[in-house]
Parts: structure tokens; sequence; C-alpha cells
């Protein structure tokens, strides 16, 4: 089942624009919308807020797929038994009606890699393990009827999950794609204000020149310090840092988390330090031009001005 593409003009206020209700689908799944218009859903609301919806409705999907697997896995393992003492008590019911009197001897399980035999008379009474410490008595007919029932519902139920996780498995695709359109939206409208900003003040934000501290660039002890160059405005924080000299972007790594950035040209560290602020890692992104990797960090709180860019060592 696809889920369904849906135009999102500006909507009213109140509707969901992330999922509906699928009438043709009565388990209580909702229907991921397609976010056919990403601009007109972020017109009059923050990219960074639609982010964080999407990312719970996707976390929903996510625990009501593990409860339906969990549940599809248990039902798997209990089918055989099922199976199985089916078709015991059929042959009860099978000796009965040919009127046999005599023992017959079985060989059943006793634990894993362990069988053993037994000699049992023909039965018209039989007992079936129903769970949670219960035990019950039935006649052979009432316990093959209980027994196809409990088989027939088993089925029918494994049926329906296998389509439910198939179903959502559409919808956690749907919305992860409207989470990566969504997150792209914002990190290009942030670097068209950012560049607006800079075209229309071009000295708001002062750029702080420092050197880095010596960093040990491993086992081997090599000392390297590259020279970095940093501003910030109110949502971001910006570094350049200047690599070796026909450095190709394919040699360069650069390790973005919420507390530190690491720079490494060739397996060797260029910059490296724990950040004075918190930065977002999804929302930050970096690129190289000419011989400097530019980097740009979501802050991730707009209200904190940095002081330095690394903590002091």
């Amino acid at each position: 089942m696809a889920a369904a593409s849906s135009s999102l003009a500006p909507l009213a206020s109140g509707e969901n624009v992330f999922w509906k209700k699928n009438e043709a689908v009565n388990r209580g799944i909702p229907e991921a919308i397609f976010i056919d218009n990403v601009e007109a859903l972020c017109k009059d609301k923050n990219p960074t807020e639609v982010v964080g919806g999407l990312q719970e409705l996707h976390s929903k999907y996510q625990y009501m797929s593990s409860s339906m697997a969990s549940q599809k896995a248990g039902l798997k393992a209990k089918l055989p038994d099922i199976e199985s003492a089916l078709d015991t008590v059929n042959h009860l019911i099978d000796r009965n009606s040919k009127g046999e009197t005599e023992p017959a001897n079985y060989t059943y399980q006793l634990s894993e890699n362990i069988w053993s035999t037994a000699s049992a008379p023909p039965a018209s009474n039989v007992c079936l393990w129903l769970g949670a410490n219960c035990m019950l008595e039935y006649t052979v007919d009432e316990a093959a009827q209980l027994l196809r029932t409990n088989e027939g519902n088993a089925q029918t139920t494994l049926k329906t999950l296998a389509e439910d996780l198939h179903y959502l498995r559409d919808q956690i695709t749907t919305t992860e794609v409207n989470i990566a359109r969504c997150h792209n939206f914002g990190v290009k409208l942030r670097q068209q204000q950012k560049e607006g900003g800079q075209a229309d003040k071009p000295k708001a934000a002062a750029v702080q020149d420092k050197p880095k501290a010596p960093t040990d660039a491993g086992s081997g002890g090599t000392k390297v310090a590259g020279p970095y160059t940093w501003k910030q405005t109110k949502e971001e924080v910006e570094v350049s840092v200047r690599m070796p000299k026909d450095a190709q972007k394919a040699d360069v790594k650069v390790t973005i988390l919420a507390e530190s950035l690491k720079v490494e040209h060739a397996g060797k560290v260029i910059v490296e330090g724990d950040l004075t602020g918190k930065c977002s890692p999804n929302g930050s992104t970096w690129t190289m031009t000419g011989s400097r990797v530019e980097i740009s960090l979501e802050k991730a709180d707009a209200t904190v001005q940095w002081g330095e860019l690394f903590e002091s060592i």
C-alpha cells in the first residue's frame, strides 16, 4: 500500500499535515502524507519544528512496527505447537473411530535433543496446555475443534500482521523522505538568510583568527597546528580551515559532534577541539572551496553567543 500524495497549500488551522486517517485501513495505522510543496508547508512554520514533528511521527511508526514484528514472531513460534497438538488429537480420534483398544507406542520430545518413548491406550479425553499455568481437560472432539479454531485464528492474524508491516514500511519510507526534504529545505533557507545578511551587513559578525593549539595526531606523536578563522551569527557558527596546498576533498574528513569538531587531511589532524557551545550535527554541513574547508555549525541554542570556538586547553 503506497502512501497517498497530497498537495500542501496553506492548510486550515489544526489540520494535520503529516498524516491522515485511512478509512480503507481499519487497523489504527495513520497514513503518512507525502509533502509535495515543502516551501508552502514551511512558509509560516520553522523548518526545524516541522522536522521535529515528522521525527515524532517516524518514531511512532517504528514503535508500531517493532510491536507488530514481535507479535508476528510469537505467533510463528506457537503455530507449529498448535499444528502438532492437532495432529495428535486427530490421531486419537482416528484410533477411536477404528475401535482400537490395544496400547500404541509413541516417541515424544522431553527437551531439546532429548526424546523418549511411551505406551498409551486409546483415549477419549485429552488435556490441553493453555498457558499461564493452566491446563484443561477436553474430549478429543472438543480439543480438535478448539485447536482448529486456534490454528485458523493464528494464520489469519499472521496474514494481517504481514499486511500491516508492509503498509507500515511504506509509511516509514514516506516519512523519512519528508524528513530529508524538510531538513534540506531548512539548510537551504538558512544559507539564503545568511548570504542575505552578509550582503546587507558585511561587518555584522566579526571574524576572529585564532591558531589551534598543537594537537597530537595519533600514536606517532606528530604535532600539527592548522590556522582557522571563525565567525558567528545568531543561528550558526562558520569555521574556515586552511588545508595543505593541493589538498583534495576525498582526503579530507570532518567529524562534527554536538560538543566537538575535528578536521583531518590524509589521516592527519588539522583542527580538533571541544566546542565552547553545543551544535546540532544533523543541521551542520561542510564543503571545500579551493584550499579551505568551510564548515557551517548549526547552534543547538540560538540564544547562546559563543565567546570562543574551542574550549581552552
